[in-house]
């Protein structure tokens, strides 16, 4: 579950310590369409959304749960008697309640655009060195490096960050790109290593990386996109048959936590995005999508493709790497005139967006755990809005809330 200061938590955590969650302010308006005189205007507004300390909480009941797969990528594991709110499909595309065993693909449900709430732990600086470091860094010898090209904006970022805390850099040329390394006094902590274990990445491997569960400030995530981007990033320009010309900017990794937590991250900054894996055939190493395959590790993608999307991200990151960070200006001026697209959203309010189910099935019965808020009913499950509805609980699967990317 998403809570106010920009962290996330296991629900049966949120349940037992009754903290806040995020919530909307008013009550969405989902009356049943009717047609004819008299009906009265729809809100199509839905309020903000705010710190709310659930009105009741339960768990540990057994209950049918259902897998929910979105095409954004994400996957929420729910009791079959969850209420979600949903967007009609035919007519009059209001909003409606619908049960957890009653999704079906191709229905449609919101997103929040406006979740930016932050914690207040590291800085800019701090977030671009560990969002580098996690992309092209070895943190698992006894002294740091980092390797990238000498004469990008990268690297020389890591030297002065290094002399910043008083460590020496030792440059180890390997062909077209430098091995840095910053030592420190024998017998003495690293300065450097000691910010990694701060932030809790220092010592993890490619496959385990990953961001602590901390409050972390806007600041510091958007250096640290900005420091993954520049590394295992990319910035790419299209044109597609009928000659329009759009692009998508993506982050790649093996690693199911950390492609999540950028996807959560970009979420709360009101962009959108979603995660998609590409997997090795048999036979030898090739390039899938652009992506050189070398492993038997699946690779996750993190794209931002919507023209919106594209441009409030060029507006947020701070790329150092000059060829992605002029590319990103450009394509953000090409793509800028583009409207959002407000045929799916028939006028509702742009602080939320829409996901469709991708796919639905029942995994058994276990026990769940849900919270009641009010006055909307309605809180953050894994970036998708969900709630107790006009019930008096919502019902969500133990331990589902954190799922990795299928």
């Amino acid at each position: 579950m998403w809570l106010p200061d920009g962290s996330v938590r296991a629900v049966e955590d949120v349940v037992a310590e009754r903290l806040p969650v995020l919530s909307f302010s008013k009550q969405w308006d989902t009356r049943p369409v009717r047609y004819g005189a008299n009906q009265g205007a729809r809100d199509h507004s839905v309020g903000e959304l705010v710190a709310r300390v659930p009105d009741a909480a339960f768990g540990g009941r057994s209950q049918e749960v259902m897998r929910i797969g979105f095409a954004s990528g994400r996957v929420v594991e729910a009791a079959s008697s969850q209420q979600w709110v949903t967007q009609r499909r035919t007519g009059r595309q209001a909003w409606q309640w619908k049960r957890s065993a009653d999704l079906v693909p191709g229905d449609r449900v919101p997103f929040p655009l406006s979740a930016a709430l932050f914690g207040t732990e590291g800085n800019a600086r701090e977030g671009y060195f560990v969002g580098a470091m996690l992309g092209d860094g070895g943190m698992t010898s006894c002294t740091p490096e980092f390797h990238g090209d000498p004469r990008d904006g990268a690297v020389e970022f890591m030297r002065q960050f290094a002399v910043e805390h008083g460590c020496g850099v030792r440059e180890i040329p390997q062909g077209s790109i430098v091995r840095l390394r910053f030592p420190f006094k024998a017998g003495r902590r690293n300065p450097v290593t000691n910010c990694l274990r701060r932030f809790g990445v220092w010592g993890r491997r490619c496959d385990e990386k990953q961001l602590p569960t901390v409050p972390f400030s806007r600041d510091f995530w958007i250096g640290c996109l900005s420091g993954l981007i520049d590394t295992d990033g990319c910035v790419r320009e299209r044109i597609n048959p009928r000659g329009t010309k759009h692009g998508s900017v993506e982050f790649a990794t093996v690693s199911p936590p950390l492609a999540m937590q950028v996807s959560d991250a970009l979420l709360r900054l009101g962009v959108a995005n979603r995660v998609r894996e590409v997997r090795r055939q048999q036979g030898p190493a090739r390039s899938i999508g652009g992506y050189v395959i070398t492993s038997r590790r699946p690779i996750l993608i993190v794209e931002i493709s919507r023209a919106a999307a594209l441009v409030r991200v060029a507006g947020l990151l701070d790329l150092r790497i000059g060829y992605k960070a002029s590319r990103l200006q450009r394509l953000k001026s090409t793509v800028g005139h583009v409207a959002p697209a407000r045929s799916e959203m028939h006028g509702y309010d742009e602080s939320v967006a829409l996901d469709r189910v991708k796919s639905i099935s029942s995994v058994g019965v276990r026990d769940v755990y849900g919270v009641a808020v009010s006055p909307s009913g309605l809180f953050v499950v894994n970036g998708l809005v969900t709630g107790a509805g006009d019930t008096t609980s919502a019902a969500v699967a133990d331990r589902a809330l954190s799922q990795g990317v299928q």
